[in-house]
């Protein structure tokens, strides 16, 4: 009955966020665009990013643009032109996105496949059923993977053998937002965080547990309140840890001691963006903060853009890019965070949640099967 339960609302959750992310949005209150994006070029795929975008990511490495679509097919496009210079057809239907190393593109299946295709090949190297749905990238490093389910677990996997090597658990609280967090590798030291508000610090050798820390709190009296969930991406930089949970809390953590170093209430489901020192970090209303990344101390605060449904930030150039539900693009000021411009990256479907950028164009995923570049 328990199980029952939980499916039910994990479902209603999924069911509410595949709303939010087809809900119309206004176009933004005009201004006059400090600079102006152009599209420098955009290309169509077989097969769109599946029910969840902000799942697939972009992988920017080696002058190329690599990601997976849902029909299963693995893309490596030129970055300058968007010309196609890689690509596998597979029969999996991938559930997340792509993690490529050493001319291999590893991705998760809804059926919890986790598959290794080789690039210079053209073909699946093998396949590894765990023990559930995969719905973050894997991490690779040191001839090991790592991956997360949905059912809590995190295992980690000889990238030649696809040997289980060791795997650890969290339990599942009885509401979850349908999705899991990336694992990171530093060294030989593996971060995940799980849906019941915790970050994990691992041996990666021997899976020796280091440090556990409780970024979100279950408070509240209803579930829906007690969403503690660490789906935001994982940022590591210089010795720190930065997470956020939903209702929870964002935590620049030691990655040594596993202690916090400072927390903020800024309550979130998407990753953070840093560079500099500044950390970029996107409330659940949309307000847009920059934090000094070695304290925490506000930089500054952004609600301009409070209800529009705002996704990941990235850095680009001289701004910090933010893109809403409804595919407008928008451009921070780096030192005040006033919005500067915005651009309507694709009128025909919002965009999917995964920018990335090379430094001179910003490379956006969009669920109708079209990968877009811009620049200016």
């Amino acid at each position: 009955m328990l199980k029952a339960m939980t499916a039910a609302v994990l479902i209603g959750a999924a069911l509410l966020q595949g709303c939010a992310v087809q809900r119309p949005l206004s176009a933004p209150t005009a201004i006059e665009n400090e600079v102006y994006l152009d599209t420098s070029w955009r290309r169509g795929v077989d097969g769109r990013a599946g029910e969840a975008s902000e799942r697939f990511n972009l992988v920017a490495q080696d002058e190329k643009l690599y990601f997976v679509t849902e029909h299963g097919s693995v893309y490596g496009l030129q970055q300058e032109t968007g010309r196609r210079v890689d690509y596998i057809q597979t029969d999996f239907e991938p559930s997340a996105g792509v993690t490529v190393k050493d001319g291999t593109a590893y991705f998760g299946t809804y059926d919890a496949q986790l598959v290794a295709v080789s690039l210079e090949q053209k073909s699946v190297l093998w396949e590894k059923t765990l023990t559930s749905e995969i719905l973050a990238e894997p991490a690779v490093a040191n001839g090991r993977i790592a991956v997360q389910t949905g059912d809590g677990w995190l295992s980690v996997i000889d990238a030649q053998s696809a040997n289980t090597l060791w795997r650890d658990k969290e339990d599942l609280p009885a509401l979850t937002v349908r999705g899991t967090s990336a694992p990171v590798i530093v060294g030989n030291t593996l971060i995940a965080g799980f849906a019941n508000g915790t970050v994990n610090a691992y041996n990666l050798v021997d899976g020796t547990k280091l440090w556990s820390f409780e970024v979100g709190k279950a408070e509240g009296r209803y579930e829906i309140e007690r969403l503690t969930d660490v789906n935001g991406r994982l940022v590591v930089r210089d010795g720190m840890v930065y997470a956020v949970a939903y209702n929870g809390t964002l935590s620049a953590i030691n990655l040594t001691t596993g202690r916090a170093v400072w927390q903020r209430n800024i309550p979130s489901g998407v990753g953070v963006a840093l560079e500099n020192d500044v950390l970029i970090a996107v409330e659940q209303d949309s307000t847009v903060h920059a934090l000094n990344a070695k304290n925490g101390e506000v930089i500054w605060q952004n609600e301009e853009l409070v209800g529009r449904e705002l996704i990941s930030p990235t850095y680009f150039r001289d701004y910090v890019a933010v893109v809403d539900r409804s595919g407008y693009v928008h451009l921070l000021d780096r030192d005040t965070g006033k919005v500067k411009a915005w651009f309507l990256a694709d009128t025909v479907a919002p965009v999917g949640s995964r920018m990335v950028s090379n430094g001179q164009q910003l490379f956006i995923l969009t669920p109708d099967s079209k990968i877009t570049a811009l620049s200016y």
